[in-house]
């Protein structure tokens, strides 16, 4: 913070910059955490960090790594050259696997996406919330409705997914709630853009995604108000 401790700012930028100059590839700076925090939210790192610094880092692609070790040169360096190698894993925005033993929705999240949704045996439909999106509570009822319909399907699984608290890199979501069919087997994704009615639903699955379906390159910002998405 050189607005407050100029000296102890330009320590820790004197020394990031002599590990900095060993790697060229990479761009580096210096920021002020408070003024930053909710980026550093996004990376994990709690409101509540020390007086050392902490590094994240994101690569040409938008993934997001976190050196989870304390601040120190040599931890630092060791970090830069992990990454550089390919040996570090993204960090990925997610909840904690839940229990999805029992019938119904199932809940997705980052961290068990590829399971349950992408590699999935059967068809999914997912929803996207946010818990404080008034339409998303409004459906609720329906979709718990629509879980238990088809709680027994060897064809459908329905899911939800709180994309608040779960990020993932190939699905985009634009407003809440958004509706998504992923098919087996070629990963096919299928918006929907139909009446948020059980019946509407329905049609949507059993028309194998052709009832209510998006026109391709719709985007949610084009609905109509009465669809009520709530835009990020």
């Amino acid at each position: 913070d050189y607005a407050k401790n100029v000296k102890g700012t330009n320590y820790w930028r004197n020394r990031v910059l002599k590990v900095g100059k060993e790697f060229s590839e990479f761009n580096f700076a210096i920021s002020n955490k408070d003024d930053f925090m909710s980026e550093l939210t996004e990376y994990g790192f709690e409101a509540t960090m020390g007086d050392k610094p902490v590094v994240a880092a994101r690569d040409a692609k938008g993934l997001k790594y976190k050196m989870s070790a304390e601040f120190d040169m040599e931890n630092f360096k060791d970090f830069l050259t992990q990454l550089e190698a390919g040996n570090v894993e993204p960090w990925i925005k997610s909840e904690a696997v839940p229990d999805n033993s029992a019938p119904g929705v199932k809940t997705a999240v980052a961290k068990n996406f590829d399971e349950l949704v992408t590699n999935s045996e059967k068809d999914v439909l997912v929803e996207f919330y946010a818990p404080w999106c008034g339409h998303c509570k409004q459906l609720v009822p329906t979709w718990d409705k629509l879980g238990e319909k088809y709680k027994d399907s060897e064809t459908i699984v329905i899911a939800k997914m709180d994309s608040t608290a779960n990020e993932l890199e190939d699905v985009k979501v634009q407003g809440f709630p958004t509706i998504k069919l992923f098919k087996k087997g070629d990963n096919k994704v299928i918006d929907y853009n139909g009446e948020r009615t059980l019946d509407g639903l329905v049609k949507f699955i059993e028309s194998d995604g052709v009832h209510g379906a998006a026109a391709e390159g719709d985007d949610d910002e084009d609905e109509d108000d009465d669809l009520g998405h709530d835009e990020l």
